[in-house]
């Protein structure tokens, strides 16, 4: 199975809680999920990974971030698929029921509030299926 990786820098470690900024590489180019990968957009990200092996980090060491590009697509698709595909049902059925394509067009925007709301409600449970592992550099 593919993995996505990525280079960082260790900025904190508080028990087997490991900060890592992921700054943006010239190796995204050739990554599969450049298209779809917030990293594209920014500068830097710090995310927490759990490391259960407990091995001891510095800050400021360079790491590898791995996640299986499973985990990767199904991260897509929870925030630009299943909402695209949401909005399309709400537009499509709303605009057969009343044929205005302003009613269709605004219930297709507000169809993404409970959704929103529910992802916030599951987030903890959502992130949990999301298995970052962190290594020393290769």
């Amino acid at each position: 199975m593919e993995t996505i990786k990525h280079e960082g820098e260790v900025v904190f470690q508080k028990g087997n809680i490991v900060g890592v900024k992921i700054s943006r590489q010239s190796a995204c180019s050739q990554c599969v999920a450049k298209d779809s990968c917030g990293l594209i957009n920014s500068q830097a990200k710090v995310i927490e990974i759990s490391d259960d092996a407990n091995r001891q980090f510095t800050p400021g060491e360079i790491v590898t971030v791995k996640l299986d590009a499973t985990s990767g697509f199904l991260a897509v698709f929870l925030s630009y698929g299943l909402p695209l595909i949401l909005m399309l049902a709400a537009l499509t059925s709303v605009y057969l029921v009343s044929k205005s394509e302003i009613n269709g067009g605004i219930s297709a925007i507000i169809i993404l509030i409970p959704y929103y709301f529910w992802l916030f409600l599951n987030k903890k449970k959502i992130a949990g299926r999301f298995r970052f592992s962190i290594s020393k550099k290769e």
